[in-house]
């Protein structure tokens, strides 16, 4: 179903940080990951309760996280 919400838990991260044309959006504690199958939009929640949306990383955008374990630091 095109509607359909994967999710990832992103506890594994201290912040994750999206960088649109020289411009930085940073999102301490992000908890969880939301994507729609077929879709390119993240939408992150982060341990405020504050969903936050961005395009996808690539076309312009970069992604780069902080894990909280240097041993593991992808979690999916």
């Amino acid at each position: 179903m095109a509607d359909e919400l994967k999710t990832g838990d992103l506890t594994g991260e201290r912040w994750r940080e999206y960088e649109h044309g020289g411009r930085t959006y940073r999102i301490d504690l992000p908890v969880k990951l939301f994507t729609r199958v077929g879709g390119t939009t993240h939408r992150v929640l982060d341990a405020a309760g504050v969903v936050h949306c961005h395009p996808a990383p690539g076309n312009g955008c970069a992604l780069r996280w902080m894990p909280r374990d240097v041993n593991n630091p992808v979690q999916f």
